[in-house]
């Protein structure tokens, strides 16, 4: 999802599942971590305007939305924008914050 909000949405995230074989060893390589959590997440200056599909946001608000109140799927980046709710990037409304999104999206 970062690499998508950084790109301005040029890049789209993929899902990832991982499968777990019930008779051969499973064995991962983490190639890309998290950044710090108060890391700001921001497509870099654009030569050419374009419209920002996606706030600035921390590391540390995007995965307090994915794990308390939205499960990662094709739509959270959109989704999460409209929970932080600036109006230039209100598509569709959302209760804003945690009392109010839980359950809701």
């Amino acid at each position: 999802m970062a690499l998508q909000a950084l790109s301005n949405g040029r890049y789209k995230s993929c899902l990832h599942r991982a499968v777990v074989h019930r008779e051969k060893e499973r064995r991962s390589l983490a190639y890309f971590l998290s950044p710090r959590e108060d890391r700001v997440v921001r497509p870099p200056p654009s030569p050419a305007p374009a419209p920002r599909l996606y706030p600035d946001f921390t590391w540390a608000e995007l995965m307090r939305f994915t794990q308390r109140h939205y499960r990662a799927d094709s739509r959270t980046l959109d989704a999460f924008a409209r929970w932080l709710d600036p109006p230039s990037f209100s598509a569709a409304p959302l209760p804003h914050g945690p009392a109010q999104a839980q359950g809701t999206v």
